[in-house]
């Protein structure tokens, strides 16, 4: 009787472990997916550079007459400009290859005084404005206005975009470059206007010329 029980309780213990075992294995089963991801990066390069290089005017201008034995032809306490001399008014380098694309941007304020006139008062200016070749004829304008106005536009006509990776360096075609003129002596009856107008300087009334040129690069989106 005491083997039945013993055998009874064996049997009960056996199978209570067994369904503990099945009850624990359920509750700790599941399904487990994991991904992981990762990456680093760095600012992307800029190092754009816009070198303005010459001098617009001068006080002191070179002869070009072989005969003439002077080094200089015109010779002043102020920067001026006169019949014979000339200059470069503005070159913009550009240096720098951003991995960005970038936009280069050229704003000029070409300014002529009123008083550019003729010995009878009417609008008269001699200087010759070259944009990177593109010749600007002052005498070819009816009004101040009207030279500033096509001189202003053909800087700005030069702002150009450029893919990211470009070597701003090799791209000197499209760069600004900007020369000024005043012909010597192309007619007689320029050369009494001519006159007209350094007789009007040597009264206090100079005609003025002035060029801002503002050069930027921007970062396209």
């Amino acid at each position: 009787m005491k083997k039945n029980v013993m055998m009874r309780l064996a049997c009960f213990l056996l199978v209570a472990v067994l369904i503990s075992t099945s009850a624990i294995s359920g509750t700790y089963a599941k399904y487990v997916s994991k991904g992981e991801g990762t990456d680093s990066a760095r600012v992307a390069k800029w190092g754009v550079a816009i070198t303005a290089n010459g001098d617009t005017f001068a006080k002191e201008y070179a002869t070009d007459d072989a005969v003439f034995t002077e080094a200089n032809s015109v010779i002043s306490t102020d920067k001026v400009v006169a019949p014979g001399t000339d200059g470069e008014m503005a070159s913009m380098t550009l240096s720098g290859t951003p991995e960005v694309a970038v936009r280069i941007n050229y704003v000029g304020v070409f300014d002529i005084s009123d008083n550019w006139v003729d010995g009878n008062g009417t609008y008269y200016c001699p200087l010759v404005i070259k944009v990177n070749g593109t010749a600007f004829d002052g005498r070819a304008y009816t009004s101040a206005a009207d030279f500033e106005l096509s001189v202003n536009n053909a800087i700005a006509a030069y702002s150009k975009d450029y893919p990211a990776g470009t070597d701003l360096s090799t791209v000197a075609a499209d760069s600004l470059a900007i020369t000024w003129e005043w012909p010597f002596s192309t007619s007689a009856d320029n050369d009494v206007k001519d006159t007209a107008l350094g007789d009007a300087a040597a009264v206090g009334n100079a005609a003025t010329v002035q060029l801002t040129v503002t050069t930027t690069a921007t970062q396209i989106d």
